[in-house]
């Protein structure tokens, strides 16, 4: 039997269809990594470094802190 996984993705602005941690996709021309992000339900995605981005729901991220 197999497993289908779906992926879920959303536009920076809009808002969050469902809680937990988001990874935007990265473009070629952007020269640093963006950490994925725990956002809620609801919420507004975030822009990435000003810039409007596509977020895709991470299934594999790590617990992220800023010290």
């Amino acid at each position: 039997m197999t497993t289908r996984t779906e992926t879920l993705a959303i536009r920076s602005g809009e808002h969050c269809p469902k809680t937990g941690w988001w990874q935007p996709l990265q473009s070629e021309e952007r020269d640093q990594t963006v950490p994925s992000r725990f956002v809620g339900q609801g919420c507004v995605m975030p822009d990435v470094n000003g810039a409007s981005t596509l977020w895709v729901q991470s299934h594999n991220a790590r617990l992220q802190t800023d010290y």
